[in-house]
């Protein structure tokens, strides 16, 4: 978790937004749930100006609880939706066998910027930064 602040620039506000940031009134900044590392590359393709990043004094949680492993996050999705037969719940990850055993397909969700996928599409980029979107309860 990192709190950000930059002069206004309403992409990078929208990209903090799906990352899963909250605005702060009280210190005018982000909590953000992202590496340091990743909210400086988004603010230099964006060219935010001013830009402040400190490490943020509270643990990482998911409401209330610490952040799960992948680890966890997997085998909790798994006993989900073995206990419940209907559709998985957005942001679920999801494992299924294959019929020979040899291999497991994951399905899960991500998040990136719609205009950066279109542009990679187009041959514009070369990659794009995904985000995964974690399990809901």
């Amino acid at each position: 978790m990192v709190k950000v602040s930059s002069k206004y620039n309403p992409k990078f506000a929208e990209y903090l937004k799906s990352v899963g940031g909250k605005w702060d009134p009280k210190s005018r900044s982000w909590d953000v749930p992202v590496a340091k590392e990743e909210v400086e590359a988004k603010a230099r393709e964006l060219n935010v100006q001013d830009l402040k990043i400190e490490a943020a004094v509270e643990e990482p949680t998911v409401r209330g609880a610490a952040m799960p492993s992948i680890k966890e996050a997997v085998v909790e999705a798994q006993i989900r939706e073995s206990a419940a037969k209907e559709a998985p719940a957005e942001g679920a990850i999801r494992m299924k066998m294959s019929r020979d055993g040899r291999f497991v397909l994951i399905s899960i969700n991500l998040l990136a910027f719609a205009e950066d996928v279109k542009q990679m599409l187009e041959g514009k980029r070369r990659s794009v930064r995904f985000r995964v979107l974690p399990p809901r309860s």
